[in-house]
């Protein structure tokens, strides 16, 4: 049996905590129990020898860790620039530790590395990074500091940054984490390519990306730079700057990540004009903060793949800094909308048609499994001859903030999606029939806060 999981996210939030419960976005170690319990009871029922757990991709929060705060050292170099003994791999050791020690997130270590007891047999654990965790890929040292985590063997090798899984010598499954079809976050647009191979090289995987700069500079620099202009106590005190900064925090669980900016303007209480009049300084700030790292917007610029008169325009702009005068709405939304650019609820389907294992003939490779949008979804892609061949998104394990079709209100979900895949020779409990391969997929979304991350009346 193959159990897929993605998007957990583990982190250290304490940066942000400020008397505000919520800041801390981890789940309990309570859920992930629960969750493999009620698997551990599935298979007592079926003939299941051995279990494949799958971590497909962001499983930690490296490249959003406010530790990249502390001086100029950034995550958007390559993976080949973080080498053993330098100041990056130090930083992403102590970035990985501080999440490790998180109560919740040490909690959850221990469920993991207790599985086989729990299941009575043997769990083979298999880790993908992400787009946010691809600097785990880096070192020994690093690479090692995460297998100890789940309690894998030690090793040197690197994590590989896709899964095959084979049967008789075929491969049946793969699994990616799914930011390949996102060109803001991979190395490559893989809509130019005429066809996805199996196995996409491994340089792609390597390279930073203008995602990496948006998570750093502006989705986890907002609360920092906000706590500046306004002080914890001024924020504490003030319900609007209360909400506000709860809002900054919670950005980057928006979905679709282009609803983002209108968020922060539906903050619950607090009326379009008051909200600008509130968050206007810190925007001004941030895009100052841009404007005078050369090396900064250089990157944004180069990771953009932006067209030639548009990079113009807004290195023009940047260079004036013509916000100093006043930030009108519509400017930030025009400098911005360019660089938050990233995919919507789901993979673009084109991109999943260019897969190679579609093709004509090729029968044995049934389904493909990814993450990165945080939308638990199924789709059938083709059926040729009676093979029918999947797409499976694995969705996420942490609170997401939906949006209504219009982008202009949004709610709160807690969501867990659990994917199991039932090999030949496995029985499925659910069924009386021999079922040969097989998948159950279970997206299970809820609405209700989680009584230890109220915050008072912060309603969404």
């Amino acid at each position: 049996m193959l159990i897929v999981l993605s998007d957990l996210h583990f982190a250290d939030t304490s940066p942000y905590t400020m008397g505000i419960n919520r800041s801390n976005l981890n789940l309990p170690g309570r859920v992930y129990r629960t969750f493999f319990r009620e698997i551990a009871e599935l298979i007592k029922e079926g003939q299941v020898e051995h279990i494949d757990l799958i971590l497909a991709g962001d499983i930690f929060e490296i490249t959003r860790s406010v530790m990249w705060h502390n001086d100029h050292l950034r995550p958007y170099v390559h993976n080949d620039e973080v080498t053993e003994g330098t100041p990056h791999e130090q930083r992403i050791l102590d970035i990985l530790d501080a999440i490790a020690t998180d109560p919740k997130v040490a909690d959850t270590a221990k469920v993991f590395r207790s599985l086989e007891d729990l299941f009575g047999m043997p769990v083979k654990i298999h880790y993908i990074p992400g787009n946010h965790d691809r600097l785990a890929n880096t070192t020994p040292k690093i690479r090692n500091k995460i297998r100890e985590f789940f309690g894998i063997e030690e090793s040197d090798d690197y994590f590989s940054n896709q899964y095959l899984h084979y049967r008789d010598g075929e491969a049946r499954i793969l699994i990616r984490h799914g930011h390949e079809y996102d060109q803001s976050n991979f190395g490559t647009n893989l809509s130019l390519w005429p066809e996805i191979p199996t196995v996409i090289d491994k340089s792609y995987y390597d390279m930073p990306v203008l995602g990496d700069i948006v998570t750093v500079e502006i989705a986890s620099k907002l609360p920092l730079l906000f706590r500046e202009q306004y002080g914890d106590e001024a924020i504490l005190s003030d319900s609007n700057l209360r909400r506000m900064y709860q809002r900054l925090i919670d950005f980057d669980n928006v979905r679709p990540n282009n609803a983002m900016i209108n968020f922060l303007f539906s903050t619950p209480g607090i009326n379009r004009k008051e909200i600008w009049k509130i968050i206007e300084p810190v925007l001004r700030n941030l895009l100052d903060e841009i404007a005078k790292n050369n090396t900064l917007a250089d990157d944004i610029m180069a990771l953009g793949n932006f067209k030639k008169l548009s990079a113009k325009a807004i290195m023009s702009i940047f260079k004036m800094r013509i916000w100093r005068r006043g930030l009108p709405l519509w400017m930030f939304n025009g400098l911005t909308n360019p660089v938050m650019r990233k995919t919507g609820h789901d993979a673009d389907i084109t991109l999943l048609n260019k897969e190679s294992f579609l093709t004509e003939g090729n029968v044995h490779l049934r389904c493909l499994v990814s993450g990165h949008t945080h939308n638990a979804t199924v789709r059938l892609l083709s059926v040729e001859d009676g093979v029918e061949k999947y797409y499976i998104n694995s969705g996420t394990f942490r609170n997401v903030i939906t949006t209504t079709p219009g982008q202009n209100k949004f709610g709160r979900l807690r969501s867990k999606a659990r994917i199991l895949i039932y090999e030949e020779g496995e029985q499925n409990p659910e069924y009386r029939r021999e079922t040969g391969w097989s998948f159950d997929f279970n997206a299970r979304l809820g609405f209700g806060d989680d009584a230890e991350n109220l915050i008072d009346s912060l309603g969404d």
